[in-house]
């Protein structure tokens, strides 16, 4: 294991594949094919968008969203940077917003829910520490602390090439001991688990070396929207095993694109699972429950990776369906 950090991993690994898939995400009635570099080049736009901004090592980043390819490549940003990830579910209360960002000095959010546009407008003042809020839908607002993501893109690529230099150095400056990520308590006074680089990078090593029957030809798929360290941080094994990936953008999205992508490894939750398998068992039709699983998932997946398995009468259907559930307890073991 070469790389302490993730910037050093997804540097690695972009240089070692190159223009190989990595990613791919629905454009309207076709895919949008990402690879390693397009990836790698994305996130140093959102990077020195973030450094422009004034954002340095330290600095603490909310993101409130699904992990979605979008968040996934912020969070990369931010860890390129030194910055730190606070991550709040998709639709987390207004009130919990403020909270953790008033209580941990927040300097940007990230926001996936325009809904709240109206609302975050009104509470501006009370944010003291924040000084941008970005939506990562296409929300039209003129105010200088609200922007949306398309614009981070756009601005952030024509900074890159004067921030090349500044970049670089800022990612060299991060090391293992370098915080990467705080999971807020269920208290909410501020305090949180924190988790290094150099920890996060352990982790992901011992998933690869524990399952390395996974290859690069393997393909995951996801929908998260929680802010466990689960639903966070396990779609960067694809990083680290150099798999490829897509990401579904809603609940409705996932069961529709699952038999377009045709995955072989899937990233779920317990109670993802659950809601899979109550869809699933809804209507039989007078097909047979392990045969209706598996054609509503789809031909090719082999394995689920999930934070802690279901019960025993879901594992078994699973099973007789050919899928392999594997738990991933170093995810997990992280806020106990």
């Amino acid at each position: 294991m070469s790389e302490k950090t993730i910037p050093e991993l997804v540097a690695n690994r972009s240089k070692e594949h190159g223009t190989r898939l990595l990613f791919q995400r629905r454009d309207g009635w076709s895919w949008k094919q990402i690879t390693w570099l397009d990836f790698d080049r994305e996130v140093k736009n959102i990077a020195s968008f973030l450094m422009d901004a004034g954002f340095e090592a330290g600095d603490r980043a909310l993101i409130v969203s699904s992990n979605s390819l979008d968040a996934t490549a912020t969070e990369i940003a931010l860890y390129h940077l030194g910055g730190v990830l606070v991550p709040l579910p998709q639709k987390e209360d207004l009130d919990k917003i403020k909270e953790a960002a008033n209580n941990l000095k927040a300097k940007i959010i990230f926001i996936e829910d325009d809904t709240l546009l109206n609302d975050i407008v009104n509470m501006l003042d009370e944010l003291k520490s924040v000084e941008k809020i970005i939506f990562y839908p296409d929300v039209r607002i003129k105010h200088e602390r609200i922007t949306n993501f398309k614009m981070v893109l756009k601005s952030g690529l024509m900074k890159r090439k004067k921030l090349h230099d500044e970049l670089e150095k800022a990612s060299k400056n991060i090391g293992p001991d370098s915080l990467a990520a705080i999971f807020i308590n269920s208290e909410g006074n501020g305090s949180g688990t924190e988790v290094s680089q150099g920890t996060l990078i352990e982790i992901l090593a011992g998933a690869s070396d524990k399952y390395s029957q996974i290859g690069i030809e393997d393909q995951s798929f996801s929908y998260m929207t929680t802010a466990s360290p689960f639903s966070k941080f396990i779609n960067y094994l694809t990083f680290f095993m150099g798999t490829r990936a897509a990401v579904a953008e809603s609940r409705q999205d996932f069961y529709n694109d699952i038999l377009e992508v045709m995955p072989t490894i899937l990233f779920e939750t317990k109670s993802g699972l659950e809601a899979i398998y109550e869809k699933s068992m809804s209507n039989l039709n007078g097909t047979s429950r392990d045969k209706k699983l598996r054609k509503d998932l789809g031909v090719r997946i082999k394995y689920i990776f999930t934070d802690f398995l279901p019960s025993k009468e879901i594992q078994n259907l699973f099973q007789s369906s050919g899928i392999k559930l594997l738990e991933v307890p170093e995810l997990n073991n992280l806020t106990d």
